[in-house]
Formats: structure tokens, C-alpha cells, sequence
């Protein structure tokens, strides 16, 4: 099993997938609006179903350790939001078509919807999906590395995620607030200008 660091690594060496969508100035200020808790309420754009569908793809995806997982900071509410904002209807239908698609063929893997299944397969089922083997698609390959970009970028910008996670600072080697201007030499200079 990979852990998140190793699967940063990983997508980060795949080349960001979808990184100019996901860093967009659409997408980082909804990003900002959405408030990620309890009370997310009900899904803006996917029903129920595909919703929990979704909350479990992030459990695998970043499964809950030391720190919380996906699921826990609510990364399936944050797609669903982030879908609803920022992407087009043809985006927006793809996602649910391949979250619709994944349930339906969750018989084939035993089980009526993919969130009853046991983990085990649940991986078979979304390995296959990675590999695009049937009943997949190649599209639908594409669709689902977009969907884990999301669970990626989503995570990654939760509060733990930032914090926990990659252990954020806000003030990168500490303030010090009172250094003498001679140990710095001159400051904010436009001596580059002369």
C-alpha cells in the first residue's frame, strides 16, 4: 500500500495532473469558499449515492492514519462543490457519469453499490478502473485521474491536510522581530536600478 507521501511524490513526478485546472483563479477562490465540516449539507450537483461512492474513493485514496484521511476532511463535499463552481457541465457530466458507472458495476465485484463492498474489492474494482480494463474505459480512466486530482488538491488544501499532513508554517524559520540593520546590511535597496 503507498503511502501519501510517496503518492505526492508520485503524482507530482506524473506532472500535476490537471494542475492548470485545479490552480486556476476559479479554482483556488472556490476553493477558498468552501468550508469543509459536518454541516457541508446536502451535495450541490452529485446525489446521494454517488456522493458516498465518492467519500469512499477518497478513503482509499488518502486512507485515514496519524492524520485524517480524505474522508475525513470532507473531500467528497469539496469535489462536489468544487464541480458545481468550477467546471463545465461536460466535466460536471462525466464525473457523474463515471461515479453512476462505478455503482453499476459493482455487481461484477459483488455487491449492489460500490460503498457496499468490502475494501479488497473495492481496490479490484477501482484498480481495474486505473488500468482501464473492461467494463472501463480509456475515458473513463481520464475521468477518474481527474477525480483523484481533486481528492488530491482538496486534501491538500484542508486545514489538516496543510497543517498535519505536510506541516505547514506560516512563518517559514520563525519571526524575529528585532535584528540589528547592521548584521542584514540595507534593506528593500534599489541599488539593482543603478
Amino acid at each position: 500500500m503507498m503511502n501519501r507521501r510517496q503518492l505526492l511524490k508520485t503524482l507530482t513526478a506524473v506532472g500535476g495532473i490537471g494542475a492548470a485546472s485545479l490552480l486556476s483563479g476559479n479554482a483556488i477562490a472556490a476553493a477558498q469558499r468552501f468550508r469543509g465540516d459536518a454541516t457541508a449539507g446536502s451535495p450541490a450537483l452529485l446525489s446521494a449515492n454517488a456522493l458516498e461512492t465518492l467519500r469512499q474513493i477518497c478513503a482509499l485514496t488518502i486512507p485515514q492514519t496519524d492524520t485524517p484521511g480524505a474522508a475525513e476532511v470532507m473531500c467528497h463535499h469539496f469535489i462536489d462543490h468544487q464541480l458545481s463552481v468550477v467546471y463545465s457541465k461536460e466535466e460536471q457530466q462525466s464525473a457523474i457519469t463515471l461515479l453512476n458507472d462505478i455503482n453499476k458495476n459493482a455487481s461484477s465485484f459483488g455487491g449492489k453499490h460500490f460503498f457496499n463492498l468490502d475494501e479488497a474489492s473495492q481496490l479490484r474494482l477501482l484498480t481495474a478502473l486505473e488500468k482501464a480494463e473492461a467494463p472501463f474505459s480509456a475515458d473513463q480512466k481520464g475521468t477518474f485521474k481527474f477525480l483523484k486530482s481533486l481528492i488530491v488538491f482538496g486534501y491538500y488544501t484542508s486545514q489538516p491536510g496543510a497543517t498535519k499532513e505536510l506541516t505547514y508554517l506560516p512563518i517559514p524559520g520563525g519571526f524575529k522581530g528585532s535584528v540589528p540593520l547592521a548584521s542584514v546590511g540595507s534593506a528593500y535597496s534599489s541599488k539593482a536600478y543603478y
